[in-house]
Formats: structure tokens, sequence, C-alpha cells
């Protein structure tokens, strides 16, 4: 049999090989119908006594790369409406599919090869066991710390189960990926092989599984925290210290409390209590605007400001050169086309702190700062630029200003494009918004203001660029400052910020500082100022 996202083939020696491929998709995701797919994989396995065990693969790179993002708006809308009750019942149902998996009497391996991330990491965890190739390109991990999230369908409760309460928490509260090989020293895969012979050693691996039940559904379980010490009072200190985590981001970003309670009050408990308290949490994680904030500008709008790139037409012939060291290494770091100024030719491009000159024809890009120096601007023989602003945890975000050129435009959508943008924003004019707000930050921080009163200032001097008229897509636009740092990204963005604050008591603040208070203002916290 075989369903729309998963090819199925039963071999003679009883293992069905389950391909997940999801149609018109370059990366499998989590959605409502690949869990309906894996629903029924389930299903089919333990109705069909031929089945012996079953191997879940991927047809693609990755094995499965997270959620889908019409999924995850959706969380989020609901959240702000639904019940407690109802979010449980919708947001739950993928962890009750791998509950569900994990209790089959038949043997189910992950045979890993790619990406699994997020969601597709808890489907191997919910596996019986796990098998990865020895390809650069295999990572596992649980990211969603850094969506203001936490893994909702398993993550916290069975990751430290198998690596042990240290490394799981790190991995579940830092947020980073580990190697194949990093994870069969921790024991989060079973093997690692050659590409060649994944599926060949994940068939043998689930011949060779007696029982399916796992370690936590054992009688008596019972697991070891070390130094943590889960299970004895002061645990949410002891985890803070050992990982470094400072009270500024506990306290501003809820997703590390909320991982550390469900760690944490799960550790003693039956793994299905611990599952039920951990959708629990996630449920009113959801709900707070932060996870909000975080989840629109760092995702959704963040996917959305890098379609601009796709306007750029793909020319391995074109060539960048850069009249600074600084810019140049930059280039460089990417692996840009990098050549010398004076081997432009036409229709190259020419990243330049002087942007009257010219070499061989080339399109001239202005430096307009952040982490490459601010040059003399746009002028009459350069007619776009680019702020570039410094590799955060989000990736680095670009500014792309031009005068109504297209060419020039396309020219610095490129440079975005050779430096790998986390997140773009385009500005039709003549110098950089970004470049404005991160000096308004600069000059606070040189006074010695404090930080929710930096975030004020900035948040008043864009919208003082909202009433110009200057940022016709506030969400994209709040999103993108918050990629490049010009305010803290639990705000989601300068304009953000006002917006889920009171009017009177920011005005208020702004007096105090001997801020005035733009005219105008009072419209960007109306909902039909919002642009997104």
């Amino acid at each position: 049999m075989t369903d729309q996202n998963i090819k199925t083939s039963l071999g003679e020696d009883g293992v069905l090989l389950a391909t997940i491929d999801m149609p018109g998709r370059s990366m499998n995701v989590f959605s409502f119908e690949l869990m309906d797919s894996i629903d029924w994989l389930i299903t089919h396995a333990n109705g069909d006594d031929r089945i012996k065990a079953v191997v879940i693969n991927s047809a693609k790179k990755a094995f499965i790369a997270g959620a889908d993002l019409v999924m995850v708006r959706m969380f989020t809308e609901r959240a702000q409406t639904d019940s407690h009750a109802d979010l449980v019942g919708l947001c739950g149902r993928l962890g009750r599919i791998f509950r569900r998996l994990e209790k089959s009497r038949k043997p189910f391996v992950a045979a890993v090869d790619g990406l699994a991330l997020g969601g597709g990491l808890e489907l191997c965890l919910a596996c019986h066991a796990r098998v990865a190739s020895d390809r650069k390109g295999v990572l596992l991990g649980l990211p969603e710390i850094k969506l203001g999230l936490l893994p909702g369908a398993g993550g916290t409760q069975r990751l430290p189960r198998v690596v042990g309460a240290r490394l799981g928490l790190d991995m579940l509260l830092i947020g980073n990926p580990v190697t194949a090989d990093v994870a069969l020293e921790c024991g989060l895969v079973d093997a690692v092989v050659p590409s060649a012979e994944l599926l060949n050693a994940a068939r043998a691996k689930a011949l060779s599984l007696g029982s399916t039940v796992k370690s936590w559904d054992q009688p008596d379980a019972c697991f070891h925290s070390g130094e943590l010490r889960l299970g004895e009072a002061g645990a949410h200190v002891r985890v803070a210290d050992v990982l470094g985590l400072s009270d500024e981001q506990i306290n501003h970003y809820p997703a590390y409390r909320a991982i550390m309670d469900c760690v944490i009050d799960g550790w003693g408990r039956p793994l299905d209590a611990g599952l039920d308290k951990e959708m629990d949490i996630f449920v009113r994680l959801i709900q707070n605007p932060v996870a909000g904030n975080m989840i629109r500008g760092l995702f959704i709008d963040r996917q959305r400001s890098l379609k601009v790139l796709k306007d750029v037409t793909a020319d391995d012939a074109v060539s960048v050169a850069a009249d600074d060291e600084r810019a140049a290494a930059l280039l460089r770091s990417t692996r840009a086309p990098l050549v010398s100024p004076e081997a432009l030719a036409p229709g190259d491009v020419l990243l330049a702190i002087d942007s009257a000159q010219a070499h061989g024809g080339s399109v001239v890009v202005a430096t307009l700062g952040g982490v490459v120096p601010a040059g003399d601007g746009l002028g009459d023989r350069c007619h776009s630029g680019v702020w570039v602003g410094p590799m955060t945890e989000h990736g680095r975000a670009v500014e792309v200003v031009f005068d109504r050129d297209a060419t020039a435009r396309d020219a610095a959508l490129r440079v975005a494009a050779w430096l790998r943008a986390g997140a773009v924003l385009v500005t039709e004019g003549a110098s950089s918004q970004l470049a404005r707000l991160a000096e308004v930050d600069a000059a606070a921080a040189a006074t010695g203001s404090e930080a929710d009163d930096r975030i004020l200032l900035v948040a008043l001097a864009a919208g003082a660029m909202w009433i110009a008229g200057d940022v016709p897509d506030v969400a994209l636009f709040d999103s993108v400052c918050a990629v490049a740092g010009v305010v803290p990204s639990y705000t989601g963005g300068p304009l953000n910020y006002l917006r889920q604050n009171d009017e009177a008591s920011l005005r208020q603040r702004a007096m105090a500082l001997g801020h005035a208070w733009p005219e105008g203002l009072s419209l960007v916290f109306s909902e039909h100022s919002r642009g997104d």
C-alpha cells in the first residue's frame, strides 16, 4: 500500500520500508497531512501479519526538518482564542501518534541520512532504534528554543532519558544539533554507517530487536540526573548555572523556564504523565505573547523576507569585488565569487565604500554600515547599497537600499544572497533604516540607558519611520529588526513592542527620558496599522 506522503515496500525479510516523500516540497516537514500518513503507517504495520518490522527513511536530503509553517501559524492564532483543553487536543496529536508508534509490538527503526530536527528527531526518539549515515549533512537536534518554543511531541521527556540529563538539557536549552558521530557517542543513535549501507543496516537492526518495550516503560524504571539532581529542590537554579543561562534570558524568554519545568517535573514521573505535563506546559507557552512574537518574527516573517532573493536571477558568471578588506573578508567567508576590482567585467558587482568609483562597467553597491564600513552612500554613479548586520543566533540581517533603479536593486540583492542573509529588508530611498535604528540604540547605550529604555527609544524612532510612510510592511520590518539585533527578539520588533505595551505608560516613560512623543504615533496602536 502507498500513502500520498509515504511510499512503502515490503521485503522478503518481512521488513517494511516506509519512505517519506512529501510531494511539492524540497524537504519533509510535519504537517497535518504527514501526521495522517504516520498514523496510517502505524495502523498498516500493526494490522499486517506479514510485517515483522518497519524502517522509516526519507527520499529527500533531509529526514524531517521541523514543522510546516502554515500549521505553526495556525497554532499561534488559535492560541489567542481556543480553550486550554482544545489546544491540548489540537497541538498534542503528534505526541499521541508517536506514543502509539512507541507502544507498537513491531519494531520501528529510523534511518537518518540528513537533517532530523524538531519533530523529525522526536519521531526518531519514539522509534525503537536509530541508525544514521556518516554523511556530513546529518544533524540531529531540537532547535525549538531558538523560536521561543519547546518540543511538544515528547522531546523534553525522551531526549534527556536517552542521552542523559546534562546533555539532553543542553540540546534543549541551547538548541544546537549534534553530528552523527556525537549522536553515536551519547547514545542518541545506535549505529553510524556509510550512506550506501544505511538501509541494510537499519533492516538488520530492526530484525535484531527483541522486545519493543522502552526502558522508561519497564517496571520500576529509574533514571539518574547526576550533578543536576533533578529530583531535589533547587534544580532550576542548578540547570541554569551549569548551562550558563542568565537571569535576563530566563526572565524575558519564557521557553527557558518552560523547558526546565518539563524536564524537571517529568523526570520522576511515568512517561505518560510526563508527556501530559509537557503538553500542558506547551499550550501555556504558545499562549504567551513572547512565543507568538518569536514564531512570527524569527520563523514566519523571516522566511517571508527571504522570498525577495528569488527575484535575483542565478548567474554563476557574475563576480563581486570589494574596495574594503573587511567587506572582502566577509564575502570570502561565505565563498562568494570574489575577484579583485581590476578583474571586474560589465555586469559584475563592486561593493564599495567609495561609491563614485567603478571598474570595467560593474554595478556599484555602496556599503552603508553595520559590520562593514559606512561609505559615502548612494550617488550619481551608485543607485543601491547594503547595510550588513552582525551574525546573530538567528542569522545575518541585510538591508538593501535602492533609488528605483531595478538593475542596482538586483545587484544589492545579489550581495545579500552572497552574504547568506538570514533576513532581508528592502528599502526604497537613499538611506538605511536599520543603520538609523542601530545609531539610536548605540547612542542610548553610550549614555548608560537601561535595556528597556533603549528598546523604547529604538521603537519610537521606528514609529517615526512608520508615520513617514517608510514602513510598508510592518511585520516584515519588525522581523528583520529582531534578526538584526536592534531590539531583542522577545519584543517581536520595535513596532510590535509599541503595540504590546500600554500607550499611556509608554508616553510617560518617553517623557521621563526627555523624548518627545512623535505626532501621529497613536495610530500605530490601531489594528489596521499592522500591515501583516
